[in-house]
């Protein structure tokens, strides 16, 4: 077997991080923000995004299924992700694009995103790399709350569970 011409990458390995970023919650839905990030990168916009997710709920254009998921801001894609009702148990998302005004804007940090837009899972994939260490943990929080009494106890336990640091 030749695996010359397999598996060959134009990509330069750059740890990222992530950090809990608060609860967006609502009365359908209580979403784990998550800022996911590289040394070099400018911090996330956060505040604004927490706006828009509150919004796309109210509005619902975010389905809430069981009514508990997390949602994972890079540094151009927001995904959101939640638990389905139903067997098999799967994880069902919707990615965002967002973009900013001008370079000079998010060089000064001073975050004013143009705009959310809807992007394609199929043309772009459910989950980055990085991202799978975040659904990694939470597949094993999602799963330790399946296994339990399922009780308002159990509840907060899951939506406490949270990862952070070096991916």
């Amino acid at each position: 077997m030749d695996l010359n011409n397999i598996g060959n990458l134009a990509y330069e390995h750059e740890p990222k991080k992530v950090m809990p970023a608060g609860l967006i919650t609502s009365p359908s839905l209580v979403l784990k923000l998550y800022d996911l990030f590289t040394e070099q990168t400018k911090p996330n916009p956060i505040e604004e995004t927490k706006t828009f997710l509150k919004k796309e709920i109210l509005e619902k254009k975010i389905n809430p299924l069981t009514g508990m998921g997390f949602a994972i801001l890079s540094k151009d894609i927001l995904n959101v992700a939640r638990w389905d009702t139903k067997y098999p148990i799967v994880l069902k998302n919707q990615i965002y694009g967002y973009g900013f005004n001008n370079s000079d804007e998010m060089d000064n940090r001073n975050y004013t995103p143009i705009d959310y837009f809807d992007l394609d899972i199929n043309k772009e994939g459910c989950f980055c790399i990085w991202e799978l260490g975040i659904v990694n943990h939470e597949m094993k929080a999602w799963k330790a709350f399946l296994k339990s009494s399922r009780t308002e106890s159990d509840k907060r336990e899951y939506l406490e569970s949270k990862i952070a640091g070096k991916l």
